[in-house]
């Protein structure tokens, strides 16, 4: 099977520039920009990546018109038509929930963009402190845990951005069903009429790109946050090995350097006992910062995420409770369930990566208590101690210094949705 992907891969080497980094590249290396390549890929592709060309250079302009097209086409154009469409029916709540609903998930996407460039700094910080040198995976197991890591994070964004994709096709098919009464989204223009001919037909298209693009736009900035924290949990998890085997690897380094002749071969075996000791602290030392650098570039875009879902949600619900006939708009119906799964999927990932990164930095007590420290000298007990008392609080992600992400949140979440959602269906009857 390895020779078999190994041909593959060399017989689509050519296809290295236009693909993302590790598709065909060897992930042995653990390059910690595995963790991102997808995500960084697709911006590069709609031109809302990082510039890294000198400002006034021929690239940079080049690439300055580039992404106003792309911000055009997916952003300014359709929020211009979406915002006509509401004003013209603003007297049917039902044509406002619709509208409305679609409109909020389009813009705020766009804001998180927005904060998403407002924090470069910070974003490139993050990028840049992975490849630190406490991150590093050393031992076997340590390496296993981080590809492991790797491919939950390339997971989340090809699958995640794949459900949003196939949502969205369902929207833009739906005219079809519909004999070409609607559009997929419901724009108006004031200098002309949508739906005659050849307006029709080329906001159709146009629709046809915009939709699938803020979708795979919006599921980098979903999933960027979630991948972020996934690497962090991976780290966790080779803490927790070192914590729990910290007598195995001091015999082990103590091999290496006898191997490698190093000055550390003259150590004592308490001493390497001891240099791993230290080295998991620092190393929770850095895990700690680590966190606080992911909620301080992503706390404002997720808590506006969890005010606007809120709203988005309940805004479904209303447009669903506007229907007369449910029977004579199947595909309406399908399409709005496809978009509602899709908006509790979002906000899911966020809350379950958060949530397991409670967890699982409070489950670093449990791994300190269960390694060997009853058979190190007491003077190095301190160390466990030391460890223990820095691990009382668990590691946490915040949205705005207002929500928690995790669990607990997104059950909240839904119930207010489903407050909101009673309360109209009440009002109707």
């Amino acid at each position: 099977m390895k020779i078999l992907k190994g041909n593959i891969k060399e017989k689509l080497a050519i296809l290295k520039p236009i693909l993302p980094y590790g598709v065909l590249e060897s992930w042995d290396d653990l390059d910690p920009k595995l963790y991102h390549a997808v995500h960084i890929y697709w911006l590069k592709f709609y031109g809302l990546w990082y510039y890294d060309f000198a400002p006034g250079s021929f690239m940079f302009w080049i690439r300055f018109l580039y992404t106003m097209l792309v911000m055009w086409l997916v952003c300014f154009l359709p929020g211009i038509g979406e915002v006509v469409y509401l004003l013209k029916r603003r007297d049917d709540i039902g044509d406002i929930a619709e509208g409305l609903y679609l409109f909020l998930s389009e813009m705020y996407t766009y804001f998180k963009m927005s904060v998403f460039w407002l924090n470069k700094d910070k974003v490139l910080n993050l990028l840049q402190y992975l490849t630190c040198e406490h991150f590093k995976p050393v031992e076997a197991e340590h390496k296993e845990i981080i590809k492991k890591s790797i491919g939950t994070a390339r997971f989340l964004m090809t699958f995640y951005s794949t459900i949003c994709v196939g949502a969205v096709s369902v929207g833009i098919i739906m005219p079809l069903t519909e004999n070409f009464d609607i559009l997929p989204t419901n724009v108006e223009y004031p200098f002309f009429d949508v739906y005659q001919s050849p307006a029709y037909g080329i906001l159709y298209f146009h629709h046809a790109y915009y939709k699938p693009a803020t979708c795979i736009i919006d599921g980098v900035m979903d999933t960027i946050l979630a991948a972020f924290i996934v690497s962090a949990l991976g780290q966790i998890e080779i803490l927790t090995f070192n914590l729990r085997n910290f007598d195995v690897i001091a015999k082990r380094r103590h091999k290496r350097a006898l191997d490698g002749n190093k000055p550390e071969a003259s150590w004592s075996n308490e001493r390497h006992i001891r240099a791993v000791l230290k080295d998991c602290i620092i190393h929770h030392k850095s895990i700690i910062r680590y966190v606080s650098m992911i909620e301080s570039a992503f706390s404002l875009a997720s808590a506006l995420q969890f005010m606007l879902s809120v709203m988005v949600l309940c805004l479904v619900g209303l447009q669903f409770l506007s229907i007369e006939n449910p029977a004579s708009h199947a595909m309406q119906i399908i399409w709005m369930a496809i978009y509602l799964t899709c908006m509790l999927i979002e906000v899911f990932i966020i809350c379950w990566f958060g949530d397991e990164l409670i967890w699982k930095s409070r489950g670093l007590v449990q791994a300190a208590f269960d390694g060997p420290w009853l058979k190190i000298e007491q003077k190095d007990k301190i160390f466990i101690v030391i460890f223990l008392e820095r691990c009382k609080r668990p590691l946490r992600v915040t949205a705005g210094k207002i929500f928690t992400l995790s669990l607990d949140t997104y059950t909240i979440l839904i119930n207010w949705a489903y407050k909101a959602f009673a309360v109209f269906s009440k009002v109707k009857k």
